[in-house]
């Protein structure tokens, strides 16, 4: 029987000599008769490093290069070892060359079976940072994956493997190749089932799943869903059993983990690790506890409430007896969120603010959820209940107003961006609360705009650079939209906007906005957001639409129905403003292009009638202004009819004699009603101003038609606004057009009248009411 020390290493392609590399065809060098230079060069290479690369370079089979291998063990010290000398060993050995050790089953007999492999894995441990980025190192993943696996259920002789192939892992998922790399060799599920299965070293397993979530997010199981769930399933089970110092370090593995929530699994019910979670952070809630549990606590309470959404604290177990445990979990929550708040920013400079970022950002983000959540009256909470959460919300926010009074003396903030991150995530939770509710603390309310517009601004400004620069070199792209997030400043005016929509309802804020010139900043944004999204408005295929992320859209179709309200408000409240401002009228020819682009598709709905609408409002101010020549302005009118009628019909009523909303406007007309009675109002209104816009409607037939659709419409299938509203229109056309008050009258308006009991529209067409 052959000894180790004996047996020649039998390993595949043995005596084959392979040009793989650089090393490789040096060794066919070496055999066209080239041995001879070499060895003469031998005597002149003093350091160790340099004779063993030579000895590696002259090994013609594998089996040289393991016995050059064994030599250079005795020639070379580690200290001697430095990144240049690793990468030019590496490329001496050749990692082909590593990767068929690593492979290989056959092994001399009377050996270790995984001799090969240990030494190769040892080997490519101790040389694995000159190899990053190696496609070859890429493809030794399965192999590595392959050898945790046995981590479950090992000897002794294997440990050293097993930890070996976890270093590798952990390098490899150190740069984001290697991450994206482990995603893609489904790397992900065996390192769960190491972690779960609780075997040698399966702490490692975790450390380098986080590593991984942190960076690629959602990504991470793509391939892989179920691994998260069994992964979050054994963790939230530890975490809910568990009641000493591991529960709390579980805590930020949990957030991590939340962060990277795959999306099929938050459309998958309630599995157990929801509930195991929710046990083990109420287990916490409940309890007394010193800062730095509470804070890690209120971490992940943020993280959970972001993730699965506020409904998701009020879960219970049992309906009968649970519901009032998760409300107050709700309530006591939003308290400790509050007094976390407080204590974070009162008497605190700005440096002992920022140095309590982590937990306070946390709470920011309770605070944020639960305000959106309880105002849409989720719950009905006890009326003391209420009033002690808003007393201690209103608390929490005159804290927030002076840490943003206070920072809004010096700007060296935005120099550090650790500063300028946690005052945008200030002003963020403040936009919160501000879109909600502006009566509390006015005054303070008030010292702060001019602040958090600055720096609104200033962001603004930035991510509009940043994005110029970006597509000008990739073109709008999805690799355009996910890098452009990597440089861009948080959008603080974008949460800013709903509580400044309120405020300039009121005169006073909205003077002082008026003085920071929130009208060009505005309009700027409302144009920001319309270029990062006009692609899909126009002709496109299928594909070129999908480049554009359905969020982004959504989000910046949200951006600029807000913004069009605020400059509703203004055009209500600044009328002589609005009349002699050459502003208004830019904004004029501004939605007169932009409207006609925007598709009456379902999704956009919002976005069409609110723009529609501000047009017709500043239209009525600048009317003076604009020529009947002016093409724009009859597109524009066209689209905003092809609106407004396109609302109701009596084709999709059950008795096709009722005038009921559209089934593409239905979804929506929660939020479209409005929109639309205001719609009709401001354009019944120009038709005395602008006497050939009568004209043009009765050529769209749409008034006709209105007439045609009451006709058939039985006696009380019309509801009261909407009879209110046809009447108003068709009474200020009749009044404002002769033509429009003859054709109104073939089409059988008297009869209309009589039919719906139109009053004032008979008064105008001389009808006796029956």
């Amino acid at each position: 029987m052959g000894s180790c020390g004996d047996s020649r290493p039998s390993t595949p392609d043995a005596d084959q000599p392979e040009a793989n590399s650089e090393s490789d065809q040096m060794e066919m060098d070496d055999a066209k008769g080239k041995g001879e230079k070499t060895v003469r060069e031998l005597p002149t290479m003093s350091s160790p490093v340099e004779r063993g690369i030579l000895i590696l370079r002259r090994a013609n089979t594998d089996t040289e290069r393991f016995a050059a291998l064994l030599m250079l063990t005795k020639l070379i010290k580690v200290e001697e070892f430095d990144e240049s000398c690793k990468k030019s060993l590496m490329e001496a050995m050749g990692l082909h060359f590593l990767a068929r050790l690593l492979r290989t089953d056959e092994v001399p007999e009377g050996c270790p079976p995984f001799m090969f492999k240990s030494i190769a894995m040892t080997i490519l441990t101790c040389f694995i940072s000159s190899c990053l980025g190696n496609p070859t190192l890429y493809a030794l993943i399965p192999v590595l994956s392959e050898f945790i696996a046995m981590s479950a259920d090992t000897s002794d002789g294997d440990l050293t493997l097993i930890k070996d192939s976890y270093q590798c892992m952990k390098s490899i998922a150190s740069e984001k190749g290697g991450r994206k790399a482990i995603i893609d060799f489904e790397a992900v599920g065996s390192l769960v089932d190491a972690y779960t299965a609780e075997g040698y070293c399966y702490d490692d397993a975790l450390e380098i799943l986080l590593m991984v979530v942190t960076e690629e997010g959602a990504r991470t199981w793509e391939d892989e869903p179920e691994a998260f769930i069994k992964l979050m399933n054994h963790v939230a089970h530890e975490f809910a059993v568990d009641q000493g110092e591991i529960k709390f370090k579980l805590c930020d593995t949990l957030s991590e983990l939340l962060q990277s929530l795959p999306l099929l699994t938050v459309e998958s019910g309630q599995p157990e690790w929801k509930k195991n979670l929710h046990k083990g952070l109420s287990d916490i809630i409940f309890s007394k506890l010193s800062r730095e549990q509470r804070d890690r606590g209120l971490k992940l309470a943020g993280t959970a409430m972001e993730t699965l959404g506020v409904s998701w604290v009020l879960q219970v177990e049992n309906e009968a007896t649970g519901e009032t445990k998760g409300r107050q979990l709700l309530l006591l929550l939003v308290h400790l969120a509050c007094i976390e708040v407080r204590m974070s920013l009162e008497d605190k400079t700005f440096e002992e603010a920022v140095a309590l970022a982590s937990p306070t950002t946390a709470c920011y983000t309770i605070l944020e959820l639960a305000i959106i959540f309880l105002v849409n009256g989720a719950v009905d909470f006890e009326q003391k209940q209420k009033q002690q959460l808003y007393a201690a919300l209103k608390g929490a926010f005159k804290a927030v107003l002076t840490f943003l009074n206070g920072a809004s003396v010096d700007d060296s903030f935005l120099e550090n961006s650790v500063n300028h991150l946690f005052v945008c995530a200030t002003i963020r939770v403040l936009g919160a609360w501000l879109a909600e509710e502006t009566a509390a603390n006015k005054e303070e309310v008030y010292q702060t705009i001019p602040f958090i517009i600055k720096i609104s601004r200033y962001n603004f400004e930035h991510n509009k650079r940043k994005a110029v620069m970006k597509s000008k070199k990739k073109g709008q792209s999805k690799s355009y939209y996910k890098e452009e997030s990597k440089d861009r400043l948080p959008d603080v005016l974008r949460f800013l906007l709903p509580g400044l929509c309120h405020l300039t309802a009121e005169d006073f804020p909205r003077h002082i906005l008026l003085e920071l010139e929130i009208e060009n900043l505005l309009f700027e944004y409302f144009n920001y957001h319309w270029n990062s999204i006009k692609g899909i408005f126009g002709p496109q295929n299928k594909e070129e639409e999908l480049e554009i992320p359905s969020d982004k859209v959504r989000s910046a179709c949200e951006a600029m129905d807000t913004i069009s309200n605020i400059f509703m408000n203004i055009v209500v409240q600044e009328p002589q403003r609005v009349k002699t401002d050459l502003f208004y009228y830019t904004l004029l020819k501004f939605v007169f292009t932009k409207v006609p682009e925007i598709p009456l598709e379902v999704r956009y709905l919002r976005l069409c009638g609110n723009s529609s609408t501000l047009g017709l409002m500043i239209l009525r101010h600048q009317h003076k202004s604009v020529k009947s020549t002016d093409f724009t302005i009859f597109r524009f009118v066209q689209s905003t009819v092809r609106f407004l009628w396109d609302a109701h019909n009596i084709e999709e009523s059950r008795d096709y004699a009722t005038l009921v909303v559209s089934s593409k406007y239905e979804f929506h007309w929660g939020s479209l009603m409005d929109i639309w009675f205001l719609g009709m109002h401001t354009l019944s209104l120009l038709l005395p101003l602008i006497p050939w816009l009568c004209d043009f409607l009765i050529e769209s037939d749409w008034p006709q038609t209105i007439i045609t659709t009451l006709l058939s419409v039985r006696e009380g299938g019309l509801d009261t606004g909407l009879k209110s509203a046809f009447e108003d229109f068709l009474c200020l056309l009749s009044k404002s057009s002769k033509p429009a008050h003859n054709k109104l009258k073939e089409k059988g308006v008297e009869q209309v009248c009589r039919n719906h009991k139109l009053e004032e529209l008979s008064k105008v067409f001389s009808v006796k009411m029956s």
